[in-house]
């Protein structure tokens, strides 16, 4: 992770909680979701968001960030309910990849190997290479990084939850994590509602835990178990 990235040294560490929205009906069906398809929750996602809640009830968390697109926000505003002076900030730069023409397309073996080919051209470090009309990764990168360094100065020191979205989260949490980088972005698993706990304590970032949904069995885990 580059310094422009990193907090100033304080006396606490700064932690941030990186989770997904819940499900829609696109995730449900394998249609393309990108940046611009604002879908909703359907009623599973809105359970995974309500059993969110209830894992990050007793968490102390100072703010709570999430993307523009409604399947982000109603995820956010069922996690804020348990938070009462929590309000959400939306930020535009938490919005999902643009898929350009791939968003809305169903499964199909012509969709599916257009696709693999893309990211193949990603593992093999073309970072610039897009979708038809939609981003590269760098162009996601580079609103990650405005989101973090926005994020981070706001809230250091302190505790932050981040409703986001799921290849938006391989390449943030690829950005963070030195270990990884972009091109082992694709073993970051984003499953609906995981949560990704990053800490920045003492010059250092550390992943406590990735793609993380003991909310969904039923075990009562709290986020920081």
């Amino acid at each position: 992770m580059s310094d422009d990235l990193r907090p100033a040294l304080t006396d606490a560490p700064t932690s941030l909680y990186l989770v997904r929205h819940g499900e829609t009906e696109y995730n449900r069906r394998g249609v393309m979701q990108g940046g611009g398809i604002d879908s909703t929750l359907n009623a599973t996602g809105r359970e995974q968001a309500r059993a969110l809640a209830h894992r990050f009830a007793p968490v102390d968390v100072d703010a709570l960030y999430a993307s523009t697109l409604r399947r982000a926000i109603q995820t956010a505003d069922i996690l804020a309910a348990e938070h009462e002076s929590l309000s959400c900030t939306r930020l535009q730069d938490l919005r999902e990849m643009d898929w350009g023409v791939f968003e809305g397309e169903p499964p199909s073996p012509e969709r599916d190997a257009s696709v693999d080919s893309l990211k193949s051209a990603w593992r093999n470090g073309d970072y610039d290479r897009a979708p038809e009309e939609g981003e590269s990764i760098r162009d996601v990168q580079g609103r990650v990084r405005r989101a973090l360094r926005h994020i981070l100065a706001q809230e250091e020191g302190g505790a932050a939850l981040v409703v986001t979205h799921g290849r938006y989260l391989r390449v943030l949490l690829a950005t963070l994590l030195d270990e990884y980088g972009l091109e082992h972005m694709s073993q970051f698993g984003h499953s609906n509602t995981c949560v990704n706990h990053v800490v920045f304590d003492e010059g250092q970032t550390r992943a406590e835990r990735l793609n993380c949904t003991a909310h969904l069995a039923g075990d009562g885990a709290s986020a920081a178990s």
